[in-house]
């Protein structure tokens, strides 16, 4: 694995647009209220896990094929890699952050439609961030290790609101930045990230899966 990284301007501030129906971290709503298109975000439970599996497993897949072929110029990902790529394995991953946290400041919340977990996201605590998107020792921050929405859910909002939930997150923990490795060439990701206020450090990495592939850090000052 390898890392570079540059100078580049981190916005400075990480603040929802009250209009865009962005939501907190909150439960379903009682019987007979809400809608069962209404979309919530809360903190994800053991009985998730399956759902947070298969979610996971499908949009990572989708990203790293978009990452690998971006970067070699079209080609799929070996057969391999896929197969390792699966909901039970994903799932398994998952179980103690859900279930016994290594920390106060790990979270694990999922994104439901009516009942059902459609989109998930997990933080974890991480060095803050300078004005150019380096770490800053002693600094609190939170990285965004994870998040997806499942195909079928996508454009709904989700995504939005699962970002806008880290940030109330992450302000409730004290952090000062949020931070996030993309793979380069998925633009679902890049176009989210650009949407709710967030920019390139200039720090990319490289994955060593099939030919390679390459993350960019993206962060915003919250």
């Amino acid at each position: 694995m390898s890392e570079t990284s540059e100078r580049h301007q981190a916005p400075s501030v990480f603040d929802a647009d009250p209009s865009s129906g962005l939501s907190p971290v909150a439960e379903e709503p009682a019987a007979g209220h809400g809608t069962a298109r209404a979309g919530f975000v809360r903190p994800a439970r053991e009985s998730d896990l399956p759902l947070i599996g298969r979610v996971h497993a499908v949009t990572m897949l989708a990203s790293m094929e978009a990452g690998h072929a971006s970067a070699h110029g079209g080609a799929g990902l070996p057969d391999g890699v896929r197969a390792m790529i699966a909901a039970p394995v994903v799932a398994a991953g998952w179980e103690e952050a859900v279930t016994a946290p290594p920390s106060p400041r790990h979270h694990v919340l999922v994104a439901t439609q009516g009942a059902l977990v459609v989109g998930l996201v997990g933080l974890a605590p991480t060095q803050g961030l300078d004005d150019s998107g380096r770490p800053v020792a002693g600094a609190e921050a939170v990285e965004v290790t994870a998040i997806g929405v499942a195909p079928e859910h996508q454009r709904l909002g989700h995504g939005s609101r699962l970002m806008a939930a880290a940030v109330d997150v992450a302000r409730e923990d004290g952090a000062g930045a949020v931070s996030v490795w993309a793979v380069r060439g998925d633009e679902s990701m890049s176009r989210l990230f650009t949407a709710v206020g967030m920019a390139p450090t200039g720090m990319r990495r490289e994955l060593p899966i099939g030919d390679g592939v390459i993350e960019d850090c993206w962060a915003a000052v919250i």
